[in-house]
């Protein structure tokens, strides 16, 4: 049997292969994580959450079915909004990374579900918010590990207020809600579709 000799990978065809392996993997995080959109629209839900709790002073279970509504809002827009997103570069949303994603986060928020059941149970839901925001914060952080850097920075933001909410104000909780779930989440969601556009004008141009 005549064995073929290896044949050596030109310069230009290295370096071409290395880009689409660039962009593969570029194209995998960004389009796997929240939108600007999506992230200023959690941002206002999570303000009007902080407004009607701050006006309607609820008790537990009214409290929970406003929070509950905040979260179920700004995660049924994120999901519509990547799926939108997902489809118009060829992707699914429901992807091997979107699950390691979705796992990562358990932990955080699973936490941040099981004190909030404790508060409630001990009438101290008043205290729950920087222990929201640093559950969430430790999941961003997690979901952060298989995406964009923004999303870390956004991960590293929750846990400073949450800790400062916490250690400095803990009974202006409601006002660190605002800040941290509306005005990080508004700020984020700016960021993201700034990057976005400059992007999508670097396609248009076909810069790379």
């Amino acid at each position: 049997m005549l064995l073929r000799e290896p044949r050596e990978p030109c310069p230009e065809e290295a370096s071409e292969n290395l880009r689409i392996i660039r962009e593969l993997m570029e194209r995998s995080t960004r389009y796997s994580t929240f939108s600007g959109l999506s992230g200023i629209l959690a941002g206002a839900a999570a303000i009007l959450g902080a407004i009607l709790t701050h006006r309607l002073q609820p008790g537990g279970k009214i409290f929970l079915l406003i929070w509950s509504a905040v979260v179920t809002f700004a995660l049924t827009n994120d999901y519509f909004i990547t799926k939108r997103r997902a489809r118009g570069v060829g992707k699914h949303i429901v992807s091997r990374l979107g699950k390691q994603m979705g796992l990562a986060s358990v932990p955080g928020l699973g936490m941040g579900a099981l004190m909030t059941l404790f508060f409630w149970r001990h009438g101290l839901l008043d205290f729950i918010y920087p222990v929201w925001m640093l559950c969430y914060g430790i999941a961003v952080l997690a979901v952060g590990l298989f995406s964009q850097r923004e999303v870390s920075y956004l991960g590293y933001a929750f846990l400073l207020v949450g800790a400062a909410n916490l250690l400095l104000f803990p009974a202006h909780g409601l006002i660190g809600m605002a800040l941290s779930f509306g005005g990080l989440h508004i700020i984020y969601g700016i960021i993201i579709g700034r990057k976005d556009r400059i992007e999508a004008e670097r396609r248009g141009m076909g810069l790379r």
